[in-house]
């Protein structure tokens, strides 16, 4: 949801990528179109295939020689003269007789043939890519927004002109969002430069939009992860079973003759790509490869996608990279004046409040840049082809200071972080603001911090929370402290005196992938409650945290503490029928993060991790001893705990995942065993149980498995009109599995409100579609099995929903 909240923020409201020459290929004797003509520039590699209407477009220059070919006709060259957009019209004379109505088609057998030869040099020809090292690359990121000159509403203020940059459409200028320059030796990065008008949401534009979109294009791998799911590579040793291929054309150039293939999807709702590829005969080897996703594929908010890459001989005879480029056209809305164009011009089609998005690398073996200044590589001749506009980084200055952008800034940080920024404060995090329960009442809280506007190394804060219904005030304080200029140690501490959910999961916050420390994060679920939860403990804590992040990302955290637990109406403290009014308990809790070099944003001094492909696990251990009025210390306790979660692609299909599974042991309350945590509303939880109650099971030995696979439209794709909503499949299944052993000493007795006739695992599954509305997942979930179907704990089953949104 706070994904769908930004997006709605950035999109409300140049084509640069124009080129040279346009033009169209026709048969000269029919005057029909001719699709997939080989194009390019005569003596280079620069090329392109016309369409399917046999339209074209060519970025050439002056005095360049233009050629024009297909199966079944001849070639035909056209100089270039003149400067300036040229507009073509190229007749194709057929090259034989033509017999009755034959209709010539490219070669698909060849094209077959071509391809396994691909397949069997496709390993030596990625090694050799691979093998090349002390390279440069110069990375331009660019972002624009289209804006509509003769829209009434504008985000904008003052001389429009000033702060945009015109297009080939009068109507529409563009202003920028973001730009980036990053300057590279092999992988590390030597300087880089970014601005953004939004500066609290860069980590949007760079996690969500730009690392799903602008990505490395490498089509030797069997798949590439874009637009958050991984498309089966046209290379791919499988990409028969997906795409159709046929042979368009061969060119000579220098003596060594080029392949040159197009591929299409079998199924054009799946996403896959549309392109075409030339290869290198003899060796097989990628030279140039162009691919788009056609606006029929099952992804959201993009008009056009298109990823290209050129490769070329070094002096010494292996093929490296020459240029990489991603280029996307998005927006809420599909451009309804788009729908007829064809894959590969629909990235250049533009309406107001299109966000248009490109990425282009260079790469170079120049031994000559060793001794160049990494800021001037863009001005020398190996990075010359595309250079940064310096008055763009002026423009973001100056709209940056605009109230309204400021205001859309501040508002899409708080869907990011959770915190709203006024000036040298936080407010948040939102989530804390409101709740409900049994014991409070309507709790109301005002949860502020010192900004990073006061201190980027030094933050203060605290709560001040009051239940409409227990009539009283809770509070809390809590310091972080940087004490170097990177995140290398933190220091924090907290204290509250205020109510907790018995079955607060201490390890939850390893996981969760939003800074709320109350509720779900689920607006539904907020909304949707039936019955407010009574199983409530008073705490009054002491926590102090030790952060240790090494340089490879690994994670160790040492927390001393000391809690005071006092009982309430619905959560007692008995123990062989003695009350005890309160509790007190002090220990250490350890963790340590393994994330495999999985990314994450940096939020002041927090580490938000996105479920990817690179797992994440968290390994911990909770030492501690509990004490008795008037019995002193008990024995001592040890909770061991552990988890993993991460994304498993499978072509458009992936699963998320998160297992855990512990062991508790020694004398402990039973407020520390594991109690899987349920919900009583309509909302959709994704690390919690959708059936269970509030309290149910309570187990010191346990695993629990939350699993969630979305299939991408797969089998709805194939379905008449119901393909064109573009909705998706999911399937969830979530299990928890314990005993309670002799290794657990309970200092209180269990509470009759937990069941203790647990007798074999209990799962659910559940059923459904997302990408509802685009933002909307519903879902049927009912018990899996009758172990448990006549318990008054557990729901049967229901229908859960939440708002969520994807690429």
């Amino acid at each position: 949801m706070r994904i769908y909240a930004i997006l709605l923020l950035l999109f409300s409201g140049f084509n640069l990528f124009g080129q040279d020459v346009n033009g169209i290929v026709i048969d000269e004797e029919t005057g029909e179109p001719v699709p997939f003509a080989n194009v390019w520039i005569k003596g280079t590699q620069t090329g392109t295939l016309s369409d399917v209407d046999g339209t074209f477009a060519l970025s050439a220059k002056e005095g360049d020689t233009i050629v024009v070919s297909s199966v079944s006709y001849r070639p035909r060259e056209i100089p270039v003269e003149g400067t300036g957009i040229l507009e073509l019209t190229i007749q194709l004379t057929p090259s034989a007789v033509q017999i009755s109505e034959v209709t010539v088609k490219p070669d698909v057998e060849l094209a077959q043939l071509i391809f396994e030869r691909i397949q069997e040099n496709k390993r030596a020809n990625a090694e050799e890519l691979n093998s090349v090292s002390d390279y440069q690359s110069l990375g331009n990121t660019t972002v624009f927004m289209a804006i509509d000159t003769q829209s009434r509403f504008n985000i904008l203020s003052g001389d429009i002109r000033e702060v945009t940059v015109e297009s080939g459409n009068e109507q529409i200028r563009f202003t920028p969002i973001y730009i980036a320059e990053k300057a590279s030796r092999n992988d590390d990065v030597l300087e880089e430069r970014k601005e953004s008008v939004f500066p609290r949401v860069i980590p949007f534009i760079e996690s969500y939009v730009l690392k799903n979109s602008m990505v490395e294009v490498d089509f030797y791998r069997e798949q590439i992860f874009v637009l958050d799911r991984g498309f089966i590579s046209p290379l791919s040793g499988s990409a028969m079973l997906f795409y159709d291929f046929s042979f368009n054309d061969s060119i000579v150039v220098d003596d060594q003759l080029y392949l040159n293939l197009s591929f299409i999807p079998k199924n054009r709702y799946n996403p896959l790509f549309t392109g075409n590829m030339t290869i290198e005969a003899g060796s097989y080897a990628l030279v140039d490869i162009e691919a788009h996703v056609s606006h029929q594929a099952n992804i959201n908010f993009v008009n056009g996608f298109s990823a290209s890459a050129s490769y070329k001989r070094l002096p010494d005879g292996r093929m490296f990279f020459d240029q990489q480029e991603t280029r996307l056209n998005m927006s809420l809305l599909v451009n309804r004046d788009t729908l007829e164009q064809y894959t590969s011009e629909r990235v250049d089609v533009v309406s107001g409040g299109n966000w248009l998005i490109n990425k282009h690398t260079q790469f170079s073996k120049s031994e000559r840049l060793e001794g160049v200044s990494v800021r001037d590589w863009g001005k020398q001749p190996e990075f010359s082809s595309r250079q940064m506009d310096e008055e763009n980084f002026v423009r973001i200055d100056q709209i940056r200071e605009m109230r309204m952008v400021k205001i859309i800034d501040a508002i899409g940080g708080v869907a990011l972080t959770g915190f709203f920024n006024v000036g040298n404060f936080d407010v948040g995090p939102a989530f804390d603001i409101y709740s409900s329960n049994l014991i409070e009442g309507h709790r109301l809280s005002i949860p502020l911090r010192t900004s990073e506007q006061l201190s980027e190394q030094f933050s203060v804060g605290g709560f001040l929370a009051y239940g409409t219904k227990s009539q009283e005030f809770k509070f809390g304080a809590n310091v972080a402290w940087q004490p170097f200029e990177t995140d290398r140690f933190l220091f924090r501490f907290s204290y509250a005196n205020d109510y907790r959910l018995l079955s607060n999961e201490k390890f939850l916050r390893f996981v969760k992938n939003n800074p709320n420390n109350r509720g779900t994060g689920n607006f539904f679920a907020l909304a949707t409650q039936r019955e407010r939860n009574p199983y409530l403990k008073e705490v009054e804590n002491f926590d102090f945290r030790i952060e240790y992040n090494a340089r490879n990302d690994l994670h160790l955290e040492i927390s001393p503490y000391y809690h005071s637990t006092t009982a309430t109406p619905f959560v007692r403290f008995v123990k062989q029928d003695f009350d005890y009014e309160n509790y007190r308990n002090y220990g250490a809790l350890l963790n340590f993060r393994i994330p495999f070099g999985q990314h994450y944003d940096k939020f002041f001094f927090d580490r938000i991790y996105y479920i990817s492909p690179e797992p994440v696990i968290n390994l911990s251990m909770d030492i501690g001893q509990v004490h008795l009025p008037g019995e002193g210390g008990q024995g001592l306790y040890t909770h061991f705990h552990g988890s993993i979660q991460g994304r498993i692609n499978m072509g458009q299909v992936f699963m998320n995942y998160i297992f855990d599974a512990g062991y508790l042991m020694g004398n402990a309350p039973y407020d520390l065993l594991n109690q899987p945590v349920g919900s009583m509303s309509l909302g959709f939880s994704r690390d919690r149980f959708n059936l269970l109650h509030h309290a149910t099971f309570a187990h010191n030995a346990y695993t629990n498995t939350h699993l969630h696979l979305n299939g991408g439209g797969i089998l709805l794709n194939r379905i008449p009109l119901i393909r064109d909503l573009k909705l998706r499949e999911i399937v969830s299944l979530k299990t928890h599995y314990g005993t309670l052993n002799n290794d657990y000493e309970g200092v209180f007795d269990l509470p009759e409100f937990f069941s203790r006739d647990f007798s074999g695992p209990y799962a659910e599954i559940g059923f459904g579609m997302t990408n509802i509305f685009k933002v909307l997942r519903v879902e049927y979930v009912r018990q899996l099995g009758n172990t448990y179907s006549d318990r008054d704990y557990i729901d049967k089953n229901g229908i859960r929903i939440r708002a969520e949104m994807s690429f």
